[in-house]
């Protein structure tokens, strides 16, 4: 078993289709988790979606929105693979630890 460490000061921020990602941890070739900081701002709109892998948003700033809920810093929001959710919003910004386990099972 491997131990994985980065600090955030040490990823370069990049733009994303839904503001900016600071990617922290990718799997090779997709095939496992994947941990990234995303940082949304009043633009963003993603429409209900689903995946087939687990999920887990942790809210590090500011606030965000899913299917009309509001989730303020220190929320702790894990979504069940294939399961629909959203609309995301974050109209006044906000700033999320996401952990997917994406590829895991496959």
């Amino acid at each position: 078993m491997a131990i994985f460490a980065v600090n955030e000061e040490d990823v370069e921020k990049k733009k994303s289709g839904r503001g900016y990602t600071k990617w922290l941890h990718v799997s090779p070739g997709g095939s496992g988790p994947e941990m990234m900081i995303r940082h949304w701002g009043p633009d963003t709109d993603i429409p209900v979606h689903s995946h087939p892998y687990h999920e887990m948003f942790y809210v590090l700033e500011g606030e965000i929105e899913i299917g009309g809920t509001i989730y303020r810093a220190g929320s702790c929001i894990y979504v069940e693979k294939n399961t629909p959710y959203g609309p995301t919003r974050a109209p006044k910004g906000g700033k999320v630890l996401r952990y997917a386990e994406a590829g895991i099972g496959k």
